[in-house]
């Protein structure tokens, strides 16, 4: 926690999910309560492109798709930062290409007494099990204190 007993500071990660709303909805009170600012971060995932996405969507390359996955992330993460300026709470967005988890850490990292509030978006079955949750790993990664909102 910071000197005046609030973090300076919160991450909400956001990916569209309901669950990222509610840990938006829930950073926003934080904020408004503590006088924190609030980082709004969604990732464009850089895995998982299959050729037949590639044939599916009309699009040539790899650079193509990940283009479109950095728009989309974009406009997720503005569109949770407008509810969060329309409250008063100072807000700012950050947009980044690569492994969510990873990303949401080291972000994390770079920031000034920070708090992760993070949307449970579970994963089931088989995939759970290889690749784990997002907000599991940065709960498990974290340097900092991180909020897991349901």
């Amino acid at each position: 926690m910071s000197e005046q007993g609030f973090y300076r500071t919160i991450l909400v990660p956001v990916d569209g999910s309901d669950t990222a709303a509610r840990a938006a909805d829930a950073a926003r009170d934080l904020a408004a309560a503590s006088g924190a600012r609030v980082v709004v971060m969604s990732v464009a995932v850089d895995r998982d492109i299959m050729p037949s996405e590639l044939m599916a969507t009309g699009q040539v390359s790899r650079k193509d798709i990940m283009d479109d996955r950095r728009r989309q992330a974009t406009e997720i993460a503005d569109k949770a930062a407008d509810s969060l300026k329309a409250a008063g709470v100072e807000t700012r967005t950050e947009v980044a290409a690569g492994d969510p988890a990873h990303c949401i850490i080291e972000h994390s990292r770079t920031l000034d007494a920070p708090l992760v509030v993070i949307g449970r978006r579970g994963l089931t079955g088989f995939r759970e099990l290889i690749m784990g949750s997002v907000s599991n790993k940065v709960v498990h990664y974290a340097d900092c204190p991180v909020l897991v909102i349901n």
